[in-house]
């Protein structure tokens, strides 16, 4: 029985290993680093979505109806003056014009900040010499390894051939009741009982939700970069409305979205380079098994800071969904703001029976002297 569920849960770790090698693979070109190829074409993904014939059909399409709303809103805009004659009207139309032709310089600075956002990628991957496509499974399987049997070692093992049988071997044929053998043969690549296979499935489990939280991050950031390049007009077109307001919370929401990936690439560089040192690292005075669980939380934590590297590199920006002023509020804060005010509001209706019971009493209260004669 131990030794299928040793089988069992060295499979599962390969498996995800392999998916943590492929996530690994992804970072480059989903942040616009390495080309893409699309029909026999070297393309970057996003240059390539932002520019395509059908979207750029869409944005015009788009255009066209922006260009009516910012006449209705011109003319709400003139109609709220008349009532409340609190702006100028020349100014009105002037942000009418402004936001025509602000659509057409806000497409020019879009595309171009697009260009220079990947081309500066480009370099600083250039600067970290970032290499994504590190074997990480490689580290991750050689931690685990307790014992290496006939002169094997982590170079000999390929993860995209690789089985569980070549890796522990055959068991002996005695078994109990017939079905469950006792013990194994040693004729694979690692002993079978040096194994650490629950830190195994800890680093793997750890490391996979970090990467898969990550990069769903970047895949989410491409369709909104796209949306918000299509519906850009239409904020714009409240120009005359709102004099900029909510044109300025889709600015803020588009640099947010560029600069996410700068987090990315930022915290994928930082994780690559400090890697290969935490396999040569160890404290004195622990077992094995404790410099193992050292070095795979070492490795968790790194891997959790690309999500949160891609939040913090953001809120540095004040801006968008991870700045303080927009974040989403949790549970526990929203019960406690709800608790807050039904404890004010219950404090408040306590005073005002206290209140209500004086006055009563006090209209209920005898005014009479010692002697029983009222006071005058």
């Amino acid at each position: 029985m131990i030794i299928f569920l040793q089988e069992f849960v060295l499979q599962i770790f390969l498996w995800i290993l392999k998916a943590v090698d492929g996530i690994m693979e992804l970072f480059s070109s989903l942040t616009g680093i390495s080309a893409i190829n699309y029909k026999g074409q070297e393309i970057n993904l996003i240059e390539f979505l932002v520019g395509d014939s059908t979207i750029s059909k869409v944005f015009w399409c788009v255009f066209i109806l922006a260009i009516g709303l910012s006449c209705i809103f011109a003319i709400i805009a003139l109609i709220k003056n008349m009532i409340a004659n609190n702006r100028n009207i020349s100014s009105i139309v002037g942000k009418f014009f402004l936001a025509l032709l602000g659509t057409m310089a806000m497409l020019i600075v879009v595309i171009l900040g697009i260009l220079v956002s990947n081309a500066l990628l480009v370099l600083i991957a250039q600067i970290f010499e970032i290499d994504t496509s590190m074997n990480l499974a490689e580290t991750l399987f050689n931690m685990c390894v307790g014992d290496w049997l006939s002169g094997y070692s982590i170079a000999e093992v390929d993860f995209s051939t690789i089985t569980v049988r070549d890796i522990l071997g055959e068991y002996d044929p005695n078994t109990v009741f017939g079905v469950f053998p006792t013990q194994w043969k040693m004729n694979g690549m690692i002993n079978p009982n040096t194994f650490m296979y629950l830190p195994a499935i800890i680093v793997v489990v750890g490391l996979g939700v970090a990467l898969v939280k990550a990069i769903i991050t970047l895949v989410k950031r491409i369709y909104e970069l796209v949306f918000m390049y299509v519906t850009m007009p239409m904020f714009l077109s409240t120009l005359p409305l709102d004099d900029g307001v909510r044109f300025k919370t889709w600015r803020e929401s588009f640099v947010t979205k560029i600069v996410l990936t700068y987090g990315t690439v930022f915290s994928v560089s930082i994780f690559a380079i400090i890697l290969p040192m935490i396999g040569n690292m160890s404290i004195e005075g622990i077992s094995v098994y404790g410099n193992t669980m050292f070095k795979i939380f070492m490795i968790i934590g790194g891997a959790a800071t690309i999500p949160a590297g891609q939040a913090l590199f953001a809120k540095l920006f004040g801006s968008g969904e991870f700045s303080d002023k927009s974040r989403t509020m949790s549970v526990r804060e929203v019960y406690n703001i709800l608790h807050g005010n039904y404890n004010a509001q219950m404090g408040g209706a306590s005073e005002l029976s206290s209140s209500n019971k004086y006055s009563e009493d006090t209209r209920n209260f005898d005014l009479t002297d010692d002697t029983g004669g009222e006071f005058k």
